[in-house]
């Protein structure tokens, strides 16, 4: 799966490999030369290339605030499906109408949070897929009545099937 992360001033993209119940993280196809162990308490232990650092970390929204050897980097980290599913959303935000919104990945509806007819406002809940053992919200693009949903609770979806149908306020 990969990975990315974004600063102010600086992108970067890994790969994350798991084996054995281990991950690893790849940069450019080379494992990434590191060694990383939880302390507690938002504090981290970082071994890279023979140098140790402690890190804190603290999480706000999709943004983590690292300060490490003296330096704050405010970091944005995604993955796959999250940028997937940013980039549906930010297309269907930009059409006029009616729209579809369509699974982004395959997975499980678990939960409808709307109903068929209600207004719904930009960014709150419609439903939740199951994918992989993580919950993904379909949010709303914008602010809409809900026209019909496709599916129902506990079916099966597959990528780019359609879920439910939307029109803008």
């Amino acid at each position: 799966m990969k990975i990315f992360a974004n600063t102010r001033t600086r992108q970067f993209e890994y790969e994350l490999k798991q084996e054995n119940g281990n991950g690893f993280l790849f940069k450019d196809d080379q494992p990434v030369d590191a060694q990383f162990v939880a302390l507690g308490n938002g504090r981290y232990s970082l071994i890279k290339d023979n140098q140790s650092y402690i890190i804190n970390v603290s999480k706000k929204d999709d943004t983590y605030s690292v300060r490490v050897a003296g330096e704050h980097f405010d970091v944005k980290v995604e993955d796959e499906r999250t940028r997937q599913v940013k980039a549906l959303v930010n297309a269907a935000s930009t059409v006029q109408g009616e729209k579809t919104i369509k699974a982004p990945i395959p997975g499980l509806v678990v939960k409808i949070l709307a109903q068929e007819g209600e207004n719904i406002k930009a960014e709150n809940g419609l439903l939740i897929l199951e994918a992989m053992k993580m919950e993904n919200i379909i949010k709303a693009p914008f602010d809409c009545e809900v026209l019909k949903f496709e599916v129902s609770e506990k079916d099966t979806v597959t990528q780019n099937q359609v879920l439910l149908r939307i029109k803008g306020l």
